[in-house]
């Protein structure tokens, strides 16, 4: 059966790339809602065009009011599901190209939800598809949940959940091969605070920086007043070391650093910390300094583990990880956020309300102090071995289960784990510019889901 699977996906290569390139052509970010299209009308559409796919296929499907879609392969009992969603987090700068029409770049595909996670939804739909055109003979059903709102909170599984229940096994293709068991925690916030800086005569007169709360910005903004250019140049030299690069004119600084998944900052170059210590080395004097030293000394640059705020700490899960991602300053009205993912030692006591704390103790409020609890699921089951056997038939890797920072569907899912898309190691610029997947990854991930669907549900 591996190689009618592998020949059968060699034949739809240029097919499963066309369709992943009409999805990215939708910028499905979440937006205001509209009657019937929850959150906004892009990620609807992205859904009705999905959706059309897969009836093309033969397969069938459910628009559940426009929170999610569903294919099924036959109308079996549900005995397997594979959640994956649709909607994308913002473009962002530094792309090298138009991030919404997908280019092919020898052996990838450049273009936002490339693999977070069009790719994957599309390796998933198609081995539905593979089924169903080979022939292979199932009892039971495999479901293909697809969703619009994974990436600001979930709300559309919530919605899903309200009608159906989970199957006895669930995966999302929403990570890397090859068994993601373990989901640390999360504790993403605002925080805010009211600072009229419009009396002093060197100040800063606004902040912009960041558009989603889970990924590291790769540009951050400032102007300021009172200051001339040629001292915020000798301070941009003392804040080399940071690795991002300054722009200064007429009173402005553009800071530019890289771009990175908030579950994993240390891979990016964060510009609103480097803009901090940037700004740290000016002497504004008054209130001006005051928010400049706190942000600086609570969100050092290259700190990427909460240690200034008194939370660093490591389990079996991983070490705790903090990034600031968003900045909104007019001169009076502060506000910031801030992604935190957390192990499975940290609770309310020793994380959430020590953050507060911190931030309190500077002059700052946080929206709340409730945090996601970690997800764990215990790798010796029958579920697990199945996906790690057939991880290995195609693959040839060693199969095995691994902890992320990163939060999935299957967070709140019992018994869900992360299973692929992408290979062990890579780096696709997740929520960065020039996010990417490997052709050679999405062949794999739709030869894998084959196996196991046929495996599981036959």
């Amino acid at each position: 059966m591996k190689e009618m699977i592998k020949a059968y996906f060699e034949s739809k290569l240029d097919a499963m790339l066309d369709d992943i390139a009409e999805l990215v052509a939708i910028p499905s970010v979440a937006d205001m809602a509209e009657p019937g299209k929850p959150f906004g009308r892009e990620p609807y559409r992205a859904l009705e065009t999905a959706l059309a796919m897969a009836e093309g296929f033969g397969l069938k499907t459910k628009n559940y009011d426009g929170y999610v879609g569903a294919v099924d392969l036959n109308d079996g009992e549900t005995k397997l599901a594979i959640f994956a969603h649709l909607d994308v987090v913002p473009a962002g700068d530094g792309w090298h190209s138009d991030p919404f029409r997908m280019i092919r770049d020898g052996d990838r595909i450049i273009g936002r939800g490339t693999s977070d996670d069009k790719g994957a939804a599309v390796a998933a739909l198609y081995a539905l598809r593979a089924i169903k055109d080979l022939n292979i003979p199932v009892k039971k059903n495999c479901r293909l949940v697809l969703g619009t709102n994974e990436e600001c909170g979930s709300g559309d599984l919530d919605y899903y959940f309200s009608v159906e229940s989970a199957p006895p096994c669930s995966f999302t293709p929403d990570s890397e091969f090859p068994v993601t068991n373990g989901e640390m925690g999360r504790y993403t916030k605002h925080f805010y605070a009211d600072i009229d800086l419009g009396a002093e005569e060197r100040s800063i007169i606004g902040i912009k920086a960041g558009e989603a709360p889970n990924a590291v910005p790769a540009i951050a903004e400032a102007a300021v007043r009172g200051v001339g250019d040629d001292e915020l140049n000798r301070a941009a030299e003392l804040a080399a070391f940071t690795g991002a690069s300054f722009s200064i004119g007429d009173g402005r600084i553009v800071c530019t650093g890289r771009s990175a998944h908030a579950s994993t900052p240390q891979k990016g170059i964060n510009p609103i910390t480097a803009l901090f210590e940037l700004l740290s080395h000016v002497g504004f004097g008054g209130k001006t300094d005051k928010l400049v030293s706190a942000m600086a000394s609570m969100f050092p640059h290259g700190a990427f583990h909460g240690q200034s705020l008194g939370v660093d700490m490591e389990d079996e899960l991983g070490r705790l990880t903090l990034s600031l991602d968003m900045i909104s300053f007019d001169g009076s009205h502060f506000d910031g956020c801030f992604d935190t993912r957390t192990p499975m030692s940290a609770n309310e006591e020793n994380c959430s309300r020590v953050i507060a704390a911190a931030l309190k103790a500077n002059g700052f409020t946080v929206e709340d102090t409730q945090m996601v609890k970690p997800h764990y699921v215990d790798s010796d089951s029958d579920f697990i071995r199945t996906l790690l056997k057939n991880y290995e038939l195609f693959s040839g890797d060693r199969g095995e289960c691994l902890c992320t920072g990163g939060g999935t569907y299957v967070h709140e899912i019992e018994g869900g784990v992360a299973f692929g898309a992408i290979s062990r190691g890579t780096d696709t610029n997740m929520h960065g510019a020039d996010e990417f997947m490997l052709i050679r990854d999405i062949l794999m991930s739709a030869e894998i889901f084959t196996s196991v669907i046929a495996e599981m549900c036959g």
